[in-house]
């Protein structure tokens, strides 16, 4: 079978090493002219842990990057509202949750996968339902046919518009800006996530590197059709916050910060047609209101991964419409968990951001827990 994966993210990369763990052969294509060489911090879930003790053989990574055991919720004072563990007993979770510099992960998968395996320069700007194949046209002019197309190419997906035209992403009314600096402080720990809640917007923070004090940060609010926040919008607009976090916002280099507007998708409408498919952002983009898109997208490629591998018909059909009932609904019960706390973040009135309200959520969210692939 001649794969074709569009996207070289972090989900695409991953995706191609767990097709190649289990004999498939792959070749990852990338619109930029490079590898993903920029970006901030990235969060994994435990049960994604797991998904890269499988792509990248060893525990070598673990020592890559730093290990989150809670997220705290705390109020515009610092005080502490709900404290949630990772790894919740009972549930028998055999890894950590860890934080990762995103280059550094990049480079970990890339680094799995032969030059040859990802190739550059190469956007889908086209494809083509030959039946049992289908035709791709990449940007450069260049046209090749494939038995399975997976789209791994995020928000702004061609393979969606494909499989799906009436899928688009929707305005979250949301913007995050995002940083990294080497900030040291008694009120951030380096075992935790750390949010802090404002007025309809809210501050959150991780350790990078304990060693050397990097960490990482996002401030995310309503934009309500304004323009975007540069660093001292950022400071004005959380004030009221405690000191420690306005110093660490103040100390990240202004050319360093990346703010955009955040968009999502639903997760409905099909999630393949006839011999291309779709995983990740490309299908269910979420907000990162507890940092599990990358978590999810890894689910879904394991998913994928194991639906072609097992599958016995002659028709490649039902292996899909497989992972499809496999991962569609998991995701879709996702997003509606992240949409109910991304709500009581930053739509509802201010106050409501207490222990009673962040329970019952944190509940469903572990009981998903319970059915991952891992």
């Amino acid at each position: 079978m001649r794969i074709a994966i569009i996207g070289a993210g972090l989900n695409g990369l991953a995706c191609a090493i767990m097709l190649k763990r289990f004999g498939l052969e792959c070749t990852v294509f990338e619109r930029g002219q490079g590898p993903r060489d920029s970006g901030t911090g990235i969060y994994v879930w435990p049960q994604a842990m797991q998904v890269l003790r499988f792509v990248l053989k060893n525990r070598d990574f673990l020592g890559r990057g730093q290990p989150i055991e809670f997220l705290d919720t705390h109020d515009k004072q610092g005080r502490l509202i709900h404290s949630q563990p990772v790894r919740p007993e009972g549930l028998g979770i055999p890894a950590p949750a860890m934080m990762f510099l995103r280059t550094e992960l990049f480079r970990l998968l890339a680094a799995s996968l032969e030059a040859q395996d990802i190739r550059y320069g190469m956007g889908c700007e086209r494809l083509e339902d030959l039946g049992d194949q289908v035709r791709v046209t990449f940007g450069n002019g260049q046209v090749a046919d494939f038995d399975l197309v997976i789209g791994a190419d995020g928000v702004s997906s061609t393979v969606r518009s494909f499989v799906d035209p009436g899928m688009v992403p929707y305005d979250t009314g949301l913007v995050a800006s995002r940083g990294v600096v080497a900030f040291r402080s008694p009120l951030l720990h380096s075992d935790r996530c750390q949010i802090f809640t404002s007025t309809h917007s809210r501050v959150v923070t991780y350790p990078l590197n304990e060693a050397t004090s990097l960490r990482y940060w996002f401030a995310a609010y309503q934009h309500r059709n304004q323009p975007l926040l540069d660093r001292a919008g950022l400071l004005e607009l959380f004030a009221a916050l405690p000191e420690e976090l306005l110093r660490m916002i103040g100390a990240t280099e202004e050319k360093e910060i990346l703010t955009h507007k955040l968009k999502a998708l639903t997760g409905e409408g099909h999630w393949f047609r006839g011999r291309v498919v779709m995983l990740g952002d490309s299908i269910h983009a979420m907000l990162p209101t507890l940092g599990y898109g990358l978590t999810l997208g890894l689910e879904n490629g394991f998913m994928l991964a194991q639906a072609l591998v097992g599958h016995c018909d002659n028709s490649l059909e039902s292996a899909l419409k497989r992972y499809e009932l496999r991962a569609a609904q998991r995701s879709r019960d996702m997003l509606k968990v992240m949409r109910d706390m991304t709500d009581l973040y930053y739509f509802e009135r201010e106050g409501e951001v207490s222990k009673a309200r962040l329970t019952p959520i944190v509940q469903r969210f572990h009981h998903l827990a319970q059915s991952t692939v891992f």
